[in-house]
């Protein structure tokens, strides 16, 4: 696997610097996870490292060393799901790529991705220029200034309304690109339709039932798509077109 301590500098400083979304504690977590993972204690590092993502990091080089931690501690299901979410938050990293390439080695039967068309890896990385959050803050931040120009082009007596007309047209379609962008990352954030197989063996069901019969087996790590859910089970499809059920609980949401 990639090392991943060319990640630690910068993820330092990202950790530092965005207080607002875990605790005071996140920066100690980090060092401690590093530490475990240099004494090539890997299952511990992932632990340090998974709640630094549980209390609201989402960094692609914070789930690019978990997904270092859980292979080197044999959890492809995690591993696999750790770098797709780095490469879902950097798309077109090789290094990422690199090291889920390596993780699906072990999972065998899973048939392979399809590299990403230009204008994909263009509309990921277009995603990727705020968080969701963020993409709302400046759709309110743009709808405050577009509402300051309709004030001042209809009730004032503003010189110049050519150039405040125009204005008033490119806050707008910037208000809808961030407004229509802020509800579609929210729904992708949301409503996932792809996700991990968590454990080894899984067992797809024609039915979502226990008794139901056996179709396939599904191996850790694979991943599906989710067509359909109960609150015990989810109908999954593999890339080869498979559909079958399976717990809920064996599979993790990406």
């Amino acid at each position: 696997m990639q090392p991943f301590t060319s990640y630690c500098a910068r993820l330092f400083v990202i950790l530092l610097l965005a207080g607002t979304a875990a605790s005071a504690q996140s920066p100690a977590l980090f060092a401690e996870g590093n530490r475990l993972y240099e004494q090539q204690r890997f299952t511990d590092a992932a632990v340090k490292y998974q709640q630094l993502i549980d209390s609201g990091y989402q960094v692609a080089d914070l789930y690019f060393n978990a997904g270092n931690a859980y292979y080197k501690s044999n959890q492809t299901g995690m591993a696999v799901y750790s770098f797709e979410k780095a490469l879902r938050l950097q798309p077109g990293d090789e290094t990422i790529e690199r090291n889920l390439a390596i993780a699906n080695q072990k999972v065998g039967s899973n048939v392979e991705t399809l590299p990403l068309l230009f204008f994909e890896r263009w509309w990921l990385q277009w995603q990727q220029l705020h968080t969701p959050a963020g993409w709302a803050n400046w759709s309110i931040a743009w709808c405050w200034i577009f509402s300051a120009l309709i004030i001042a082009f209809f009730f004032f007596p503003v010189p110049g309304k050519k150039y405040l007309r125009w204005a008033l047209v490119a806050v707008g379609v910037i208000l809808l690109g961030y407004f229509s962008m802020a509800a579609w990352t929210h729904n992708q954030s949301f409503d996932s339709t792809d996700a991990i197989v968590m454990h080894d063996a899984v067992k797809a069901k024609a039915a979502p039932d226990d008794g139901a019969k056996d179709l396939f087996e599904l191996k850790e790590g694979m991943k599906v798509k989710v067509l359909d859910a109960t609150s015990q089970f989810g109908k999954v499809q593999l890339t080869d077109g498979k559909t079958g059920w399976v717990p809920v609980n064996e599979i993790k949401r990406l």
